[in-house]
C-alpha cells in the first residue's frame, strides 16, 4: 500500500511529496524547472557601477553624434540661404527682362520711399505687400504697416533667424520714431566700391560701382566686365551689439527696417575692407555669413557661390564693380618674383 504525505498539498513541492513520499521533497521541486535547469528564486538589479558606466556610453554616444546632426542642419540651412538668393537673382533678372533696367537701390534718401528690397517683390510672388503700399506719407506710418512690416521669409537667412517683424525704422541718426515693428532681413546688394555710392544720374562709373545702388539705373550694357562675374546680392554682416548704443544699436549695426529708402546700411554693403571673417567684426559696410568660413553670394546671372571669407581684397573689388575691366578668375600679381 502507498503512503501519501500530508494532503491536501500547498504547493508543487507539497504535492510531488505527498503523492511520493521519500522520493521528492518540496526544496528539490522548488529549485527545478519543468526543464530541469535551476531558477533563481530572486532578480538581482543593475549596480550602481554598472548604472554609471551605461550613462557613460550613452553619453559618449550622444557627444559623437551631436556635432554631426548639427552638421547635417546647418547644411541644410546653408542650402535654404543660397536658394533664397537664387530666388532674388531670379527676381532681379525678371525685373531687368520687363523693364530692361536692374532694380534700382533707391531713388529717395528720406522715409517716403523704398529700396530694392521692396521693389522686388511683385517678382517674388508678394504682390499682395506691395500694393499695400501708400505713397506721400512716411514709412512708419500706420496706413503702411502691411507694406513695411510684412517679413517676408527669401529675405532671411535660416543660419541666422527666421522672419519676424521686429526691427526699427530709422530716423536720420536719431532715436528711431517706432521700435521692434518693422519687417528685417538679411541680404545687401553690392554698391561698389563703397556702400553709399550713388550717381544722381543714375548712370554708373563702372570703375566705383556696382549694379544697385543709391538712384541706380543700370542696364546690362552697363556690365562690361560681365554677369557671370559680378556681386548682385550677398549675405549682410551684422557686427555685434554694444550695451551702451541702447535704442540705436539696430541702427549703427546696419539692421533696421528692410524696406525703406532712409536705410542705406541696411540695403547695401560693399568690399573695400574684404568680407567679415567672424561674427565679432566690428564694420558694419560689409558682407557677412553665419555659415563656416564662406559668405554667399548671387550673381546678375541668377547663379549662387560661396565665396571665402578671407578671399583677397582686390579679388572681391573685381567682383563687385561691373565696369572696371579686370577678371576675378584671373591670377593677381603681387609684385613677387624670384629676384632674377
Amino acid at each position: 500500500m502507498i503512503g501519501f504525505g500530508p494532503w491536501p498539498p500547498t504547493s508543487a513541492g507539497n504535492w510531488f511529496a505527498a503523492v511520493a513520499p521519500g522520493r521528492y521533497t518540496p526544496a528539490m521541486v522548488e529549485a527545478t524547472s519543468s526543464g530541469g535547469r535551476p531558477v533563481k528564486s530572486t532578480r538581482q538589479g543593475f549596480t550602481l557601477v554598472e548604472l554609471l558606466v551605461v550613462i557613460a556610453i550613452i553619453a559618449t554616444l550622444i557627444g559623437l553624434l551631436l556635432p554631426a546632426v548639427q552638421s547635417v542642419r546647418e547644411t541644410a540651412r546653408r542650402t535654404q540661404c543660397a536658394n533664397h538668393l537664387r530666388q532674388l537673382g531670379l527676381a532681379i533678372m525678371t525685373h531687368e527682362s520687363g523693364r530692361k533696367i536692374f532694380p534700382t537701390g533707391r531713388l529717395s534718401r528720406e522715409p517716403d520711399g523704398y529700396g530694392w528690397t521692396f521693389r522686388l517683390l511683385p517678382y517674388l510672388e508678394e504682390q499682395a505687400i506691395f500694393d499695400a503700399w501708400v505713397p506721400n506719407v512716411t514709412v512708419y506710418d500706420a496706413r503702411n504697416a502691411k507694406a513695411m512690416r510684412t517679413p517676408v521669409a527669401g529675405y532671411y537667412c535660416p543660419s541666422r533667424r527666421g522672419p519676424a517683424a521686429d526691427r526699427n525704422f530709422d530716423n536720420n541718426n536719431q532715436r528711431p520714431p517706432v521700435l521692434g515693428v518693422a519687417a528685417g532681413g538679411d541680404y545687401a546688394a553690392s554698391a561698389g566700391s563703397w556702400f553709399m555710392y550713388a550717381s544722381e544720374s543714375g548712370i554708373p562709373d563702372g570703375k566705383k560701382a556696382g549694379p544697385i545702388f543709391t538712384f541706380s539705373k543700370v542696364k546690362p550694357g552697363h556690365v562690361s566686365d560681365g554677369m557671370s562675374k559680378t556681386f548682385a546680392i550677398g549675405e549682410r554682416h551684422i557686427p555685434p551689439a554694444d550695451p551702451s548704443w541702447g535704442d540705436m544699436t539696430q541702427r549703427w549695426q546696419g539692421d533696421t527696417a528692410l524696406f525703406p529708402s532712409d536705410t542705406p546700411d541696411v540695403l547695401f554693403r560693399d568690399v573695400y575692407r574684404g568680407l567679415a571673417a567672424a561674427p565679432d567684426d566690428r564694420s558694419p559696410r560689409k558682407f557677412g555669413s553665419r555659415h563656416a568660413n564662406v559668405v554667399q553670394f548671387v550673381f546678375l546671372d541668377a547663379h549662387v557661390e560661396p565665396i571665402a571669407a578671407d578671399t583677397d581684397r582686390e579679388v572681391l573689388l573685381r567682383y563687385a564693380l561691373i565696369g572696371d575691366g579686370m577678371d576675378p578668375t584671373a591670377v593677381i600679381d603681387d609684385g613677387g618674383g624670384d629676384g632674377t
